[in-house]
C-alpha cells in the first residue's frame, strides 16, 4: 500500500502501480495539475487499484480517514514548503506507516528538515538540485 502525498502528475504512484502495488492513494489539491494526474491514471487502462483524494494535506485531517497502514509514504512537497513537521507529526499520531514501512521524501538538496525523534534516516541520495531521503520508524 502506497500513499503518494503532493502527487502532482502521479509519477511515483503510477510507477508503484506498474510494479504491482496493491493500492495507491494519491493526495493532491492543486487544480492545475489534477487533470493531468487523472489523465495519466486513465492511460493505465486496466489498472484501477488507486484513489485520488483532492484535499489540502495541511488543512483537512486526511490521515485520520485512512483505515489501512502504508508500506511506502512518498512526499514530494514544493521546495519552498516549510510545514513538513506538521505532516510528520500527523503521520506519527495516526500511525499509518507499517512497522517495516518507509517514508521517501523529495527535497531540495540544501533544505534542512527536522524529523520527529521516532523517525530514523536510512539513506540520502543527491541528484542534481534534489535529494531523496529514506526514513523508517523506530517503533
Amino acid at each position: 500500500y502506497v500513499l503518494d502525498l503532493f502527487s502532482g502528475v502521479g509519477s511515483f504512484g503510477i510507477e508503484c502501480l506498474s510494479r504491482g502495488a496493491k493500492k495507491v492513494i494519491f493526495v493532491e489539491n492543486y487544480v492545475k495539475v489534477l487533470p493531468l494526474l487523472k489523465k495519466n491514471l486513465l492511460n493505465l487502462k486496466s489498472i484501477y487499484n488507486y484513489e485520488i483524494i483532492k484535499k489540502n494535506i495541511y488543512e483537512d485531517n486526511i490521515f485520520s480517514k485512512f483505515n489501512v497502514k502504508f508500506d511506502i509514504i512518498f512526499l514530494d512537497p514544493p521546495y519552498k514548503d516549510k510545514n513538513l513537521e506538521k505532516i510528520f507529526n500527523q503521520l506519527e499520531t495516526q500511525k499509518i506507516l507499517n512497522k517495516n514501512g518507509i517514508i521517501v521524501l523529495h527535497r531540495h538538496k540544501k533544505e534542512l528538515d527536522l524529523f520527529p525523534s521516532k523517525l530514523k534516516l536510512i539513506e540520502e541520495k543527491i541528484y542534481g538540485i534534489s535529494k531523496i531521503l529514506f526514513l523508517s520508524s523506530l517503533n
